[in-house]
């Protein structure tokens, strides 16, 4: 069944075709839900109301433009405004010094090679903030203001958030990367 099938059947509520579209974008949003939350049992939780704003808002589909470009923006948009409620409860970071820096994040061979999991870990070690500006900037490539206006920081906020998470995750390549290089000199 074409999307656009599946896109009629939905909006004429449709179980199977409801279904169908689950199925059939489900490893998309998983994967988004993951990024955002870092815990499977949430991600999917926040996946499955978000999937529910998504069939509730198919007949705003805009055909010009690709299914699942819509159904990652609702989610992710879903995502946040989770992220916005939850943000009472999670401690206040207070930012001190902010230089404006752009540092790069280079990657060499070994850290191409790094498993999604094993990048996932990393990403889920980051404070929450951090995390989620960090997911919008770098993977979902939202820009500073956009990220500001979305979650209620300024733009500078969220360029100090991006630094400090390419920071730590270079640490935490390093880490990895002296860990690795001591195994390989036991082993031989």
């Amino acid at each position: 069944m074409n999307d656009q099938a599946l896109i009629k059947g939905c909006i004429a509520d449709d179980r199977r075709s409801q279904n169908a579209l689950y199925k059939k974008y489900f490893p998309l949003m998983s994967s988004i839900a993951i990024r955002y939350t870092g815990n499977h049992e949430e991600a999917i939780y926040k996946l499955n109301h978000g999937f529910l704003k998504v069939l509730q808002n198919l007949d705003k589909y805009d055909h010009q433009f690709a299914l699942a470009t819509f159904i990652r923006n609702i989610l992710i948009n879903h995502l946040i405004d989770e992220f916005r409620k939850e943000r009472k409860y999670l401690t206040t970071i207070q930012l001190s010094n902010y230089e404006e820096t752009d540092a790069g994040f280079v990657f060499n061979l070994g850290e191409a090679q790094l498993e999604a999991d094993e990048l996932l870990q990393m990403l889920n070690c980051l404070p929450e903030v951090t995390k989620k500006v960090f997911n919008l900037f770098a993977i979902d490539g939202y820009k500073h203001t956009e990220i500001g206006d979305l979650l209620g920081i300024s733009a500078g906020t969220s360029k100090w958030h991006v630094s400090e998470a390419r920071k730590q995750l270079k640490e935490l390549l390093e880490k990895r990367n002296n860990q690795e290089k001591k195994r390989s000199e036991l082993a031989q």
